[in-house]
């Protein structure tokens, strides 16, 4: 993944959360099923969970590129267990040819 490439895939998480009142444990474990299967997240779970861990070690703000109604402090917890459902998944199924 290019340097900068992880923002956008961080962006298309924030924009899947627009109307997602609650950034719970349930909803985090729906979207990482969907990132598995491709549903709605069409990068594939590597790229995802690499993202999540590029924008973890990011000091700066993740929330700032879409309005949300998430702060940046509720979103960078969500994506923390966002990542963590999403390695308890694997092992992947490949990518489609």
């Amino acid at each position: 993944m290019a340097s900068d490439d992880w923002k956008g895939i961080i962006n298309q998480i924030l924009y899947g959360l627009m109307f997602t009142p609650q950034l719970d444990d349930d909803n985090a474990g729906q979207m990482a099923v969907a990132m598995v299967e491709r549903r709605y997240f069409g990068a594939g779970p590597d790229a995802y969970a690499d993202a999540i861990v590029q924008a973890l070690r990011y000091d700066g703000p993740l929330t700032d590129e879409i309005e949300t109604p998430h702060s940046e402090a509720g979103f960078r917890d969500f994506l923390g267990r966002l990542g963590t459902r999403l390695e308890a998944l694997r092992p992947w199924p490949q990518t489609p040819a």
